[in-house]
């Protein structure tokens, strides 16, 4: 007989995923603040927006688990309204890591790119607004201007949480934005402007996995597995490997011993001309 993936299984394995994904975030942040001791950045603000989002997500499932219906399904307003709820927290807050990635790219590259790879960002940053922004009026409008037939429990009423129409085009934007957003580095590595090291090779491996996790995600629910609570562990997979990429550029000054407060620069005169010379406070 088949294991059966019940709901005590979805929600050990979320939390669990979670938890380890708000150590990366906890970390990020912890470098930005003590570290290097600068103020926290658009791109540390969306990844923090980000982490509340998956702790959204994963309180619309731990309602549902609590329902009992992870084990024994069975349909009510109550659960249509978190299910609406929880289109939100992974259709559309999945943009929030991919912001956060842009944001740090527009702060880390913009400076050492040419003028075409400059308009490449805009384009790509343009493209990921504008996907989430059909994805949010998908969500919200799919069954039309009255968003309480969402949770109506009439025979046959429209509810685009099990619509294949929208699953399949967030989805499909979903994928394209993750494809644009890891191509950008990508090129540069190619171009020569990225090196080749063990953190990018870790950060395109995770991000791949990313990927992989949503193509999963959709095969597991478009051609089915006979594992209906397959789709929340896997939705919490996507989102803390999102989580975790974005977290992991902003963890490189972790690995280096440098001196928490940098050498100070103090002009010196020798002769007729002024060096500087370093000294540690």
């Amino acid at each position: 007989m088949p294991y059966f993936i019940d709901g005590d299984d979805c929600m050990i394995s979320e939390w669990i995923l979670l938890a380890a994904a708000y150590v990366f975030v906890i970390l990020r942040v912890y470098t930005r603040l003590f570290r290097l001791r600068q103020k926290i950045d658009w791109s540390d603000w969306l990844l923090i927006v980000s982490a509340i989002d998956a702790l959204g997500l994963i309180i619309c499932d731990t309602l549902t688990y609590q329902m009992g219906v992870l084990d024994a399904w069975e349909p009510s307003v109550r659960l249509s309204k978190i299910s609406f709820a929880s289109n939100y927290f992974y259709d559309v807050g999945m943009v929030f890591p991919k912001l956060s990635m842009l944001a740090f790219y527009w702060g880390y590259f913009l400076p050492d790119i040419s003028l075409g790879m400059r308009r490449l960002l805009y384009g790509i940053t343009a493209f990921v607004c504008a996907s989430y922004t059909a994805i949010l009026w998908d969500d919200t409008f799919f069954c039309g201007g009255d968003v309480s037939v969402q949770w109506s429990q009439e025979e046959g009423a429209c509810s685009v949480f099990y619509a294949s129409a929208p699953f399949i085009l967030n989805f499909t934007l979903n994928l394209a934005c993750y494809l644009a957003v890891y191509a950008l580095p990508l090129i540069l590595l190619i171009q020569g402007v990225l090196r080749p090291s063990k953190g990018l090779i870790l950060t395109f491996s995770l991000g791949t996995l990313t990927i992989f996790s949503t193509v999963v995600r959709f095969a597991s629910l478009k051609i089915g597995t006979g594992q209906e609570n397959l789709v929340y562990p896997l939705s919490m997979v996507e989102i803390t490997l999102a989580l975790t990429v974005v977290a992991l550029p902003g963890l490189k000054p972790l690995l280096h011993r440098s001196p928490l407060n940098p050498p100070t620069p103090e002009r010196v005169e020798v002769g007729n001309d002024f060096v500087n010379v370093y000294g540690v406070k």
